[in-house]
């Protein structure tokens, strides 16, 4: 999950604003709480900081389609992610449990250090529940209501940049929804390009700490 992280190198250095749209949750929260501020629209889907992880038991398929998978393996969870021919032994299912809940304590407790909340505050408003951005901005997740316009404007305010100025060189304007949608699938693309294989971070967490024992 180090997205975040480089988001707050360059907050750093200058202001960065995240501008919601409809749905920012979860990872899309995780990422926008690098930023200096995060700007929603009334109805965004955001918050969902928690995690929701399993694994599939692919044993009745494989049955069905004469399939037969034999892992070699070393070490007491060696398997706990490449068997998915088989449910979790029950010491397996405990590990993958605790897992999961060591990186959503994770993810709550950098929300609540991003937001100025205790933890206990933080809490109250994660344990994966979804608000809309106006929820949201009364639990003090986001800071203000808005689209893109607002968080240019935000960060032009930050950046001692006069609001009558052009805005910045690249910056979006004039878009209309076939553009979003557009745009949104060429980052799709671009994802599958790049090869990244843990799209979700917080998967790729659960898979670092995993690998970490």
């Amino acid at each position: 999950m180090g997205g975040c992280g480089e988001i707050r190198l360059l907050a750093a250095s200058k202001p960065v604003i995240a501008s919601m749209s409809d749905v920012a949750a979860s990872g899309g929260y995780y990422m926008a709480m690098g930023a200096g501020a995060i700007v929603a629209e009334s109805l965004t889907l955001t918050g969902s900081i928690g995690v929701v992880t399993g694994k599939f038991n692919l044993g009745k398929l494989y049955e069905k389609i004469g399939f037969n998978k034999e892992i070699i393996s070393r070490g007491r969870y060696a398997e706990i992610l490449a068997a998915e021919q088989r449910s979790f032994r029950p010491d397996e299912a405990e590990l993958f449990a605790k897992s999961a809940q060591h990186v959503y304590k994770q993810f709550r407790d950098k929300a609540a250090l991003s937001r100025s909340m205790t933890v206990d505050k933080m809490e109250e408003v994660a344990q994966g529940r979804v608000w809309t951005g106006k929820d949201a901005a009364s639990h003090g997740l986001v800071d203000a209501i808005g689209g893109l316009s607002r968080a240019i404007a935000i960060a032009k305010l930050k950046a001692n940049i006069p609001q009558d100025r052009q805005n910045f060189k690249g910056t979006a304007t004039g878009l209309d929804i076939s553009d979003g949608v557009q745009a949104r699938m060429d980052g799709i693309m671009f994802q599958k390009l790049e090869g990244y294989p843990y799209a979700n971070p917080i998967l790729a967490m659960i898979k670092d700490y995993l690998s970490s024992l």
